[in-house]
C-alpha cells in the first residue's frame, strides 16, 4: 500500500483546477492505496462557505465540487489545512464545514517525508 500526499495550491481564483485533487486521492483510496491532501497558499480557498456549492465540473455531469469533496471524503482521504495560509485566504478556521487536521510547517514537512509520493496540484 502506497502514501500519496497530493498538495493543492490553486483555489477559488482558478476554479477548474480544484476538482483534480479530489478525484486523484479517491481514485488512490479506491486503489487501496493510503490518500491525503493539503490544502496551501489559495488551495484553502475553496472552503471559503458556499464556494464549493455553485461550481459545476467542467465534465458536463452537473456535478459541483461538493460532490467531489464529499466522495473523496466518503471514500476515507485526509483533509489537511495549513494554518499559514489562513491569512492569505481571509477565512476563519470555525467557518469551514468540512473536517480539515490543522497543521504547520514541521508538519507540512514531515507528511511529505513519510509519503511514498507527493504530487502537487496547482
Amino acid at each position: 500500500m502506497a502514501r500519496f500526499v497530493y498538495v493543492q495550491t490553486r483555489g477559488i481564483e482558478a476554479p477548474e483546477r480544484c476538482f483534480t485533487v479530489f478525484f486523484m486521492a479517491a481514485v488512490a483510496k479506491a486503489m487501496d492505496d493510503n490518500a491525503a491532501i493539503i490544502f496551501t497558499q489559495t488551495g484553502l480557498s475553496i472552503f471559503t462557505q458556499g464556494f464549493a456549492d455553485h461550481v459545476l465540473a467542467l465534465d458536463g455531469s452537473g456535478k459541483t465540487l461538493t460532490d467531489f469533496i464529499r466522495n473523496a471524503k466518503d471514500q476515507g482521504v485526509t483533509f489537511y489545512g495549513c494554518r499559514l495560509s489562513l491569512p492569505l485566504v481571509q477565512i476563519e478556521p470555525s467557518s469551514i464545514v468540512w473536517p480539515l487536521t490543522w497543521i504547520g510547517a514541521a508538519d507540512f514537512h514531515s507528511l511529505l517525508l513519510e509519503a511514498d509520493r507527493a504530487v502537487y496540484l496547482s
